[in-house]
């Protein structure tokens, strides 16, 4: 058995402490008139004889100083899953993700909804992998750092809502937050995933500037354009991508050695996720992991015991 705050005990021999303060008379001590007198009534006895209500003190005292001090013991050893990769998301909420030109379970659905289904079942899969999630727009902000724990990063990211960052798109703004959520993590394996269906309008980082900083530190980023090809029909005739900046998505791919996807439907952004999934790939052997016994719960019911006990005895002496 061993502790993780052993010097707790050090505090072992404070009641001990507080009475011979108590029995050092030049020094006056403020104490609650009652309490004085029945501490006076035990410095004046020639003896002190250990009892059971002494026992019962003293047993307590140290079940809660054991409790404090968090034993512990060894269990079965672990292995923990782990990919060895980092992947940051970066997803766009900006105005024109509410564009109806998708389909989701058979119905006509706005952009966003359809990111948000297959990208939960893209982050719901990434066992052993680390993520954090970028949400952007006019504005960027890291709604999620470096995480395992997917099934929170994905429940943030079905709470994201359009038009939450601004309506505008700053694509550039979004990498160099990408690239700080990644920096400094010691993944074998780093990469942004970036999707967009607009073209950079906002932020004051330009996207070519933000890759060569990703290529500079190891980082390559995948950028995914989204928008149907099919054409909206009102007053008059609109193509639904008419403001997607293709080229400057593959050309953020290509400076930071990352793939450019094009996802015109549904089935395409299912088809791109996969990909990019076996693109990161980088399989490591996890470090063991001794799993702790803790043990604080025992010594913690051995000072309530005691704290029963005595405040039974005391009623019954009443």
């Amino acid at each position: 058995m061993q502790f993780s705050s052993p010097l707790f005990f050090l505090l072992l021999p404070l009641p001990l402490l507080f009475r011979l303060k108590m029995m050092q008379r030049g020094n006056a001590v403020a104490v609650p008139p009652q309490l004085e007198t029945t501490l006076n009534q035990a410095i004046n006895q020639q003896v002190m004889p250990i009892n059971l209500h002494h026992i019962l003190l003293w047993v307590g005292w140290i079940g809660l100083l054991a409790a404090l001090a968090q034993p512990w013991r060894p269990g079965d050893t672990e292995v923990q899953p782990v990919s060895g990769r980092a992947l940051a998301l970066a997803v766009d909420v900006s105005g024109s993700m509410e564009r109806r030109d998708f389909t989701l379970d058979g119905e006509v659905n706005d952009r966003l909804s359809v990111v948000k289904n297959v990208a939960r079942d893209f982050i719901d899969n990434r066992r052993g992998d680390r993520l954090s999630l970028v949400l952007y727009g006019r504005d960027a902000f890291i709604a999620s750092p470096l995480t395992f724990d997917l099934s929170a990063l994905g429940d943030i990211l079905v709470g994201a809502g359009i038009g939450m960052a601004g309506r505008s798109t700053a694509i550039g703004d979004a990498i160099g937050l990408s690239i700080q959520t990644l920096q400094h993590d010691p993944a074998t394996s780093k990469a942004i995933v970036l999707l967009s269906d607009g073209t950079n309008n906002a932020g004051s980082v330009e996207p070519e500037s933000a890759a060569e900083l990703a290529l500079s530190m190891g980082i390559r980023i995948h950028t995914i354009a989204l928008g149907s090809q099919a054409v909206e029909r009102r007053a008059y005739q609109t193509e639904q991508s008419a403001d997607l900046d293709e080229q400057t998505l593959r050309t953020i791919a290509e400076t930071a050695n990352g793939k450019f996807f094009r996802a015109s439907t549904t089935d395409d952004l299912i088809q791109v996720y996969t990909t990019i999934d076996t693109l990161e790939r980088a399989e490591v052997d996890a470090p063991p992991v001794i799993v702790r016994q803790r043990l604080d719960f025992w010594p913690m019911c051995l000072c309530l015991a005691m704290l029963l006990i005595l405040a039974i005895r005391q009623h019954r002496s009443v």
